[in-house]
């Protein structure tokens, strides 16, 4: 029930993110508002799921997960560019947040 709640937690985080970019500094209230509720639930999300998961490995799951879900979507959405130096350093926070989940079950 842990990871249900965290992967919530990681697409509210990713929603809100890509909703404050097309807020435009809150200059557009729509997607502003989103960005906030997107926000709020994922922070209710994150309580859910510290009932079963340790709070080292939700944060740095939440954190990693978004960071890297948010890069691709930047990439597709608006375009942005991603260097292989950021490509690599991305696959790294994607190996850690294996070696973290696997780590946990041995």
């Amino acid at each position: 029930m842990g990871y249900f709640f965290l992967i919530l937690t990681v697409i509210s985080e990713t929603a809100a993110v890509i909703f404050m970019k097309l807020s435009d500094g809150f200059q557009n209230k729509l997607p502003a508002a989103i960005a906030i509720t997107a926000y709020v639930l994922s922070f209710i999300f994150l309580t859910f799921a510290l009932k079963y998961l340790p709070v080292g490995l939700a944060n740095a799951v939440w954190a990693g997960a978004s960071t890297v879900l948010v890069t691709i979507l930047g990439i597709y959405i608006f375009k942005e560019q991603l260097s292989a130096v950021q490509f690599i350093f991305l696959s790294l926070i994607v190996i850690g947040l294996i070696g973290l989940n696997f780590s946990r079950s041995v």
